[in-house]
């Protein structure tokens, strides 16, 4: 597939509009392996809690050579001209959902959490240094906490997860990096697992990929043809794209693209971390629009003159010819981004000399892009110094909100900077908008008064531009310090539930002194529709060959407040209505369910490309633009002649107590076919003969007294073989 991704950034305006046409190639071209996939995480052993009294925990410390200072000039220090003045004036919307994340103990003692969530339909995934746990919606634990490297398969704890919930696909996302940037003899990887279904307490698909440098501060966003990362790197190149539709179909080799950023100017005095886009909702980009990444530049940084926003293009084809265009810019409104010098910390706290780290000088993760009809929207935050006009350091947060139409260019539709007549700090925010434009904003307070805590505002689309109209609501207010480090958080995330309307939001407190624990918390601005489903994905068809009575299974999702039973699901194949079918199950609010049709589709003809597209009919349904969802299907099985045995066919899972279950799926004669288990270093383990059924070939094999380790899985029928890698824990 190939699409546009357009980078954006804060930096500083040399390029003329001459420069701005111009288009760069990658600096690396190159592949990711996959390892393997894990065991059911449900499954996966539990990580003991962290004893203070006997073993000092792990500090994660951030990459960093730089060795500015302060200001040299720009905007006045502390300066803003943004500050709002405004009271908010709507009633406070009470929290759906809020409860605990992780501990400190349950994280073997590592600082900071690094704490990131995403939620899906019926699940909400939570990682931080260095576990990973999984909620259901009301806050319940199905799974863990099990360690990073456990989880992965890596077998090393390094940190910096991020989690993600791919809508499009239905599938959840968690990464981190390994290796050390202070050890030369470390590798250079990150480490993602892909869930092989829409359960994420099931199993994933994991991928490793190295890189030319240490990939510190890697944060990642959704785009419909691929996952993009930008990562905290003093060498190689910084902007990555990976290929999504392969890592989601558990490709042996998914590409990897990387790029420098032309034109940017880097943070002198911090981490370096331009912010990927990040798709929100079903709705696709308008045709040929790119996606985005975003990072501020401050005019008190040598080389940039004046406050504002850069924006690059990434044209990206996996099989092809893939660039980075110059930047383009758009101006913004004075800022200044600096506190105190790197590793000082940059916020007070009550009754001790160390700050905390507020993240301050980089786009807050995540960015959040969604397409609405008629425009597109962008949103951003980062932290400010407003202390100029009260003669304090005091954090603020400014944010933005990007528009354009079609794939045009962007312009500021509105800028505040969010703060209250106070002496508060707020800072390391996290933003995002629903499906009506409302946009939320979450972040951490603190002061030499005030015990760090997590609070919240918001503004509803047509409020007036620039304020937001909700008060500061408290998530929870902190019950402690931390007197012996400043590292602090690095990020908070904020994500949309499927429902288009409820925000989910964790980031780090101290529940008591030197003990941090995150918390979990979800609220909506504008209460959901009463009556609203739609379709969200299609399930089966599966993979390739078709034939002339495919079955075709969807999701569907109730975006509404009500629950639903009783209405049409209609089924449609190159835009002709196959069948129109009654859904009998019940869905609850914020829920899904599935449909399979009793009807089926005829997609067998090779080579021709088929849309599938499936349209809830409910009565009354309050927002018909998430009514449907389609997927194209190809099948380019070769002809009788030309067959070959294909890795997309192989699958390897586990069944229980470590017996696992090799399935090569095919409607093919292959003849007779055979397995064998390989440890890494080629020595033959076990094997056996697969076993001939309607659908392919299968056998079963244990390894239950096998090494923990990596191993291949080689099928054969003696002339032709395919093998794919399996992790053994």
């Amino acid at each position: 597939m190939k699409t546009k991704t357009l980078l954006l950034i804060f930096a500083v305006i040399v390029c003329s509009s001459a420069f701005a046409q111009e288009t760069f190639p990658p600096v690396i071209i190159s592949q990711g392996t996959f390892i393997g996939e894990t065991i059911p995480l449900r499954d996966a052993p539990i990580m003991e809690n962290w004893e203070e009294e006997t073993t000092p925990g792990t500090i994660i410390n951030q990459q960093f050579e730089g060795t500015f200072l302060g200001p040299t000039g720009g905007s006045p220090d502390g300066y803003d001209p943004l500050v709002q003045t405004e009271a908010p004036y709507h009633e406070t919307r009470n929290l759906i959902e809020n409860f605990e994340g992780a501990s400190r103990n349950e994280s073997g003692g590592a600082i900071p959490p690094d704490p990131s969530g995403a939620v899906g339909p019926n699940h909400y995934v939570h990682a931080v240094n260095l576990v990973v746990k999984i909620f259901d919606k009301s806050g319940g634990l199905l799974a863990g906490p099990t360690s990073l490297g456990a989880f992965l398969g890596n077998g090393a704890n390094n940190g910096d997860p991020i989690v993600m919930y791919d809508q499009l696909a239905d599938r959840f996302f968690v990464s981190q990096f390994e290796g050390s940037p202070n050890d030369p003899n470390s590798v250079d990887r990150l480490v993602i697992g892909i869930s092989t279904t829409a359960d994420p307490t099931g199993t994933y698909n994991v991928y490793e990929y190295d890189l030319d440098a240490f990939p510190d501060y890697p944060h990642y966003g959704i785009w419909p043809d691929a996952y993009y990362l930008t990562a905290n790197k003093f060498q190689g190149n910084t902007t990555y794209a990976f290929d999504r539709a392969a890592m989601i179909a558990g490709a042996a080799n998914p590409a990897l693209v990387g790029f420098n950023l032309p034109g940017i100017v880097r943070n002198p005095s911090t981490v370096f971390s331009p912010e990927p886009a990040n798709l929100l909702g079903t709705t696709l980009p308008p045709a040929g629009s790119p996606g985005y990444i975003v990072y501020l530049q401050d005019d008190s940084w040598s080389g940039v003159n004046d406050d504002h926003l850069k924006v690059w293009e990434l044209d990206i084809d996996f099989g092809g010819t893939s660039t980075v265009s110059a930047p383009a810019i758009i101006p913004i409104s004075d800022f200044d981004s600096f506190f105190r010098p790197f590793g000082s910390g940059d916020f007070d706290q009550p009754n001790t000399s160390v700050r905390v780290d507020g993240a301050s000088g980089v786009i807050s993760y995540m960015a959040n892009y969604r397409s609405f009809p008629g425009h597109n929207s962008f949103v951003i935050n980062f932290n400010v110094d407003i202390g100029g006009q009260n003669g304090l350091k005091q954090g603020a947060i400014r944010w933005v909100e990007l528009r354009n139409t079609g794939s045009g260019p962007f312009s500021v539709f509105q800028e505040g900077t969010w703060s209250m007549p106070d002496e508060v700090s707020r800072y390391m925010g996290s933003n995002s908008i629903d499906a009506n434009g409302n946009i939320a904003l979450a972040y951490n307070v603190s002061s030499e008064n005030l015990r760090v805590g997590i609070r919240y505002t918001g503004r509803l689309d047509g409020d007036p531009l620039g304020v937001m109209t909700f008060p500061e609501t408290s998530i929870i207010e902190g019950a402690g310090i931390q007197s012996f480090s400043n590292r602090f958080g690095d990020y908070a995330q904020m994500t949309i539930d499927p429902n288009g309307s409820t925000f989910w939001h964790t980031s780090q407190y101290f529940q008591s002194i030197n003990s941090w624990r995150t918390r979990v918390a979800s609220f909506e601005l504008e209460p959901l529709l009463t009556t609203d489903v739609g379709a969200f994905n299609i399930t089966a068809p599966s993979a390739p060959p078709y034939g002339a009575t495919e079955t075709v299974t969807a999701d569907i999702y109730n975006f509404g407040s009500s629950s639903q039973s009783g209405f049409d699901v209609e089924l449609y194949l190159d835009g002709i209505l196959m069948a129109t079918e009654t859904f009998t199950g019940t869905i609850a609010a914020s829920s899904s369910g599935s449909h399979t049709f009793a009807a089926t589709v005829d997609m067998s003809t090779p080579g021709i490309t088929y849309s599938i597209e499936v349209v809830t009919a409910l009565s009354g349904d309050m927002l018909p633009t998430n009514d449907a969802f389609s997927k194209d299907f190809r099948d380019d099985q070769l002809g009788v002649d030309d067959i070959t045995l294909g890795e997309e066919g192989l699958l390897i899972y586990p069944t229980h107590d470590r017996f696992y279950e090799v399935f090569y799926n095919t409607n093919n004669n292959f003849g007779d076919m055979s397995f064998k288990i390989f440890d890494i270093l080629g020595k033959e383990y076990t094997g056996g003969v697969l076993n001939s059924q309607s659908d392919g070939y299968k056998a079963t094999f244990n390894m239950s007294a096998a090494a923990t380790g990596v191993y291949v899985v080689k099928i054969t029928n003696g002339t032709e073989s395919v093998s794919r890698q399996i992790l053994i824990r």
